[in-house]
């Protein structure tokens, strides 16, 4: 049998969530090539070659994109970019892995979905998310049906204090799509649907708030906002969702807000069982609570799991798709259904009522 072609990666921005997909690339040395990095900042783009041992490095994109010696690509830019070099890497031959949100609107995600159709390359969101042990063991055990009929989930994503102040591009609504909700929100509506075998969403009633950004409250601990930095993004966000099969998702995002304490979690209503998943961003591990009867006396169930380097799984089924030409686990398609979902609640919080999907 003849031995594979390693899959020769560039990497299009050198901001600090490149690094992840960076070295997750390293560990996969006998499978890959680390070819290129581009960025604006030139610096920026020479520091990471360095550190991962990559071979090239750019200022434009483009250039990258024309080299015949790249056959995939890692997008790691602000989120008005996604969907346009995604677009430009499908139509230049490259497969391409995008960080999320994968669009801004629903015509950003048309457009990738008919380039990746056209150029037959492979095309994946990073929603590294779906890859932490307790978030598998969960969709498995929903889709087996042992939750029965699941009717009812809420999901959230809330912080006390963490506007990203680091980058002013993310509360400039031209540039990043929105706040919380498209930062924060797109991570917990993947998890949620996709446990729940992705559903279509029929309708939606949503509003957003600003009442800390404004003020240039609310940062990270002990970051400030530029002084003429101007805020044009919701701060907190929250979603009725209804799906086709009559199930309904409760949705809440902030990155700050007057609580205890940060919370990410899903929690799935089922008719023969329940489940509540508070995610630890510590890196301690996972703890999945089950709720359900035994012999008809309610019974709990507290489950223990490991961490793993979720975004080295993200990336090692990237790179099994294309060796394999098999679809990604993360798909367009789920790409698509987001984007709509996060538009309707911009969508209904803008107009004062409930906004209806068509499909």
């Amino acid at each position: 049998m003849q031995k594979q072609e390693k899959i020769r990666l560039g990497f299009i921005g050198a901001g600090s969530i490149s690094r992840f997909h960076m070295a997750a690339a390293a560990k996969l040395a006998d499978r890959v090539t680390l070819q290129a990095v581009c960025d604006i900042n030139e610096t920026a783009a020479e520091e990471k070659a360095e550190k991962y041992g990559i071979r090239f490095v750019y200022t434009d994109y483009k250039d990258l994109l024309a080299s015949q010696d790249i056959d995939a690509v890692i997008i790691t830019l602000p989120n008005f970019l996604h969907a346009k070099v995604s677009v430009e890497a499908l139509e230049a031959g490259k497969h391409v892995l995008c960080e999320k949100p994968m669009v801004t609107n629903t015509a950003e995600a048309h457009a990738v979905i008919r380039a990746r159709d056209q150029s037959g390359k492979q095309f994946m969101v990073s929603m590294n998310n779906r890859f932490r042990k307790a978030a598998q063991w969960i969709h498995h055990y929903v889709q087996s049906g042992k939750l029965g009929e699941v009717y009812y989930a809420k999901t959230g994503w809330i912080r006390r204090r963490g506007i990203p102040v680091w980058g002013t591009w993310f509360f400039d609504k031209n540039l990043s799509g929105g706040g919380p909700l498209i930062d924060l929100g797109v991570h917990m509506l993947d998890l949620t649907l996709w446990m729940l075998g992705y559903p279509r969403p029929i309708s939606v009633v949503g509003k957003t708030y600003a009442k800390f950004g404004p003020r240039h409250k609310g940062a990270w601990p002990g970051k400030l906002f530029a002084a003429d930095a101007v805020y044009t993004v919701e701060d907190f966000a929250a979603a009725f969702i209804e799906l086709e099969n009559e199930a309904t998702i409760v949705l809440e995002t902030s990155w700050a807000s007057h609580i205890e304490q940060e919370r990410v979690y899903v929690e799935l209503l089922g008719t023969e069982g329940g489940v509540c998943w508070n995610i630890d961003l510590s890196g301690d591990g996972q703890e999945v609570k089950l709720f359900r009867e035994e012999k008809g006396v309610p019974a709990d169930v507290l489950l223990h799991f490991e961490e793993n380097d979720e975004r080295f799984d993200v990336f090692k089924s990237f790179i099994t798709s294309i060796e394999n030409n098999t679809p990604p686990l993360c798909t367009a398609e789920q790409g698509l259904l987001i984007g709509k979902i996060l538009e309707s609640v911009y969508q209904s919080s803008e107009q004062g009522k409930q906004v209806f999907m068509e499909w």
